[in-house]
């Protein structure tokens, strides 16, 4: 008998980086080619938007450092085989997610495109759909009642 087939396994449409950055780009096309409205412009908005770039790359460094010290791999697909509830996971369920809309607003801001800014909410709906429901009720059949209570005290998001 094959014990991988016994294993709960996550399925993903793709990539989360790929679920989250298409709608994104759209935005920046839609910015570029269509609708060149700003948010803040000037030095200011890219002073902001870059500290919000960097707070981002840092919450995806941080994660992967405690996730690796762990014995886990952030690839969502890879199996789970400790809930690490430890490091940015005290604040966040999903603290490399919480940094790609960082970075994705951090960019927008900088860039000054409100359209892209406006997308990053359509990549974390699409994100939340495609991708965190599937890998939360993953968790959930793996590590049961220890994941609904870590679910029931710490945010899906920032």
């Amino acid at each position: 008998m094959n014990d991988n087939l016994d294993k709960p396994r996550l399925e993903l449409p793709a990539l989360p980086p790929v679920i989250f950055g298409v709608p994104v780009l759209i935005g920046a096309l839609i910015h570029v080619l269509v609708w060149r409205h700003g948010i803040i412009g000037g030095i200011t908005g890219v002073v902001v938007g870059m500290i919000l770039v960097l707070i981002g790359l840092w919450m995806i460094y941080w994660t992967w450092k405690v996730m690796r010290a762990h014995g886990e791999h952030p690839e969502p697909r890879m199996p789970t085989q400790t809930l690490v509830m430890s490091g940015p996971f005290k604040r966040t369920r999903n603290p490399i997610y919480s940094g790609f809309l960082l970075i994705a607003a951090g960019l927008a801001i900088a860039l000054n495109a409100m359209a892209m800014l406006i997308s990053v909410f359509f990549g974390v709906a699409a994100l939340t759909a495609l991708v965190i429901r599937r890998e939360e009720a993953y968790l959930e059949h793996v590590f049961g009642e220890i994941y609904i209570n870590y679910s029931n005290r710490t945010g899906r998001w920032l």
